[in-house]
C-alpha cells in the first residue's frame, strides 16, 4: 500500500484482491500503534471512501480528510508499506 504525499492511498492488485475488490473502503487508525486499517465497504456507508480504478493494476482511495482528522504525521506520507490481513481488515503499520 502506498501513502502518497497528496493524501491518496494506492492499493496494488494483491491488496485490492485481499479486500475482495470493494467499491468503497472504511479507514481506521490506531494512534498508539500507528496502524491504518482498510476494510471493504459500500458507497452508501456513512464513513466510506470510494475506490477509484487508477491504472490497470492500481486502485486509489482519497484520504486527505481522514489523515487530517487523525493528525497522521506528514512524514508517514511518500512511502510504500507492507500490509497484512487481520480478520477482515488490511492493516498497514506506519512504523515499518
Amino acid at each position: 500500500v502506498a501513502f502518497h504525499v497528496r493524501g491518496l492511498f494506492a492499493l496494488n492488485e494483491l491488496a485490492y484482491d485481499a479486500l475482495q475488490r470493494p467499491e468503497a473502503i472504511e479507514l481506521f487508525y490506531d494512534r498508539d500503534e500507528r496502524i491504518i486499517g482498510f476494510r471493504a465497504s459500500t458507497r452508501d456507508a456513512p464513513d466510506s471512501y470510494a475506490v477509484r480504478h487508477h491504472t490497470k493494476h492500481s486502485y486509489q482511495v482519497e484520504g486527505r480528510s481522514f489523515i487530517k482528522f487523525y493528525g497522521i504525521p506528514e512524514e508517514a506520507a511518500g512511502w510504500r508499506y507492507a500490509a497484512e490481513m487481520i480478520d477482515d481488515i488490511l492493516a498497514v503499520n506506519l512504523k515499518q
